[in-house]
């Protein structure tokens, strides 16, 4: 085990510092490791200040350049949106070189994926995907984490070392994502499927009454006990994020033959509702619930 952990990256740039990114910045801090992040953000002077104190908070350095921020790390973190995933990667490949491996977090379909491992291999550099399985927060670093590549045995075995828990899948890039994405296609279909059942009962003034069948009908999930505010928060405060990985899994319904509308309908509810839900994000209780989501309904537009 002691030899494990002398292998272990020390040096390490993080791309993207929005939600995960100074979450994992923290915890590699404090296990020893130099951490240096760039996010595009930091070119505009609105901004910027914000990126700077979080990585302030996080112990990470700033770089202004992503061409600054890879140079001499070990393993580069890609944990931009995932819109954003396919151009980092191109961004990044001429400038890294043998022996840096590109860890990628995004959330992008088993083809993008693929793609982006030609890219930085095409250089020299090695590539790990990694489908984050669960969200970030609140379990930060030990969020389940599946990874693929031909080095993913030894990066998930190193990442482990530093307290992270993932599982290698695949020596083959895309069946990690894959996995990610059919799960995903549930989780967010529960949560759009919720939105719209609420909104159409909110309507009909008999929400209260649909809850307690949906509880009569599923009596552990929690019905009772606010889990609809607790989909529906999930929604106004990560629903951006949520739409755009659903577009995600519906290229990759398409790339193997299928009908991705529904995963395509999924992510207009979630973007629609995220745009509704800006001013109530911080109204989230404790336990992640939107109390008042009555309210963020009200009069809405979401189909």
């Amino acid at each position: 085990m002691q030899q494990q952990a002398s292998n272990t990256a020390r040096s390490i740039a993080i791309v993207g510092f929005g939600e995960v990114g100074p979450i994992l910045a923290q915890a590699l801090v404090e296990q020893g490791c130099t951490v240096t992040t760039y996010d595009t953000k930091l070119a505009d002077a609105a901004t910027r200040p914000q990126i700077q104190a979080r990585a302030e908070r996080s112990g990470a350095r700033v770089a202004d350049t992503l061409a600054a921020a890879l140079e001499g790390a070990q393993w580069v973190l890609s944990a931009v949106t995932a819109s954003q995933a396919e151009a980092v990667a191109t961004a990044a490949a001429p400038l890294m070189k043998k022996g840096q491996v590109f860890i990628d977090l995004n959330s992008v379909s088993p083809k993008v994926k693929q793609g982006n491992c030609a890219k930085i291999e095409s250089g020299g550099a090695d590539y790990v995907e990694s489908a984050v399985m669960a969200p970030v927060p609140p379990q930060g670093i030990r969020v389940p984490m599946l990874l693929g590549g031909r080095r993913a045995k030894e990066i998930s075995e190193q990442l482990n070392t530093l307290g992270w828990r993932t599982q290698t899948v695949a020596d083959d890039i895309g069946l990690a994502s894959a996995i990610k994405l059919c799960r995903s296609i549930m989780i967010k279909g529960t949560e759009a499927l919720c939105v719209q059942s609420m909104l159409a009962a909110r309507h009909f003034g008999v929400d209260e009454r649909v809850l307690t069948s949906l509880h009569a009908t599923f009596p552990g999930v929690g019905w009772d006990k606010g889990y609809e505010a607790y989909l529906i928060g999930r929604v106004a405060e990560h629903g951006q994020r949520r739409s755009e990985e659903m577009r995600e899994a519906a290229a990759m319904l398409g790339e193997i033959g299928m009908n991705g509308s529904l995963a395509t309908a999924i992510a207009d509810v979630q973007e629609k509702l995220a745009r509704k839900g800006l001013s109530l994000r911080g109204d989230l209780d404790d336990q992640g619930r939107l109390p008042e989501w009555r309210t963020l309904l009200e009069n809405s537009d979401i189909g």
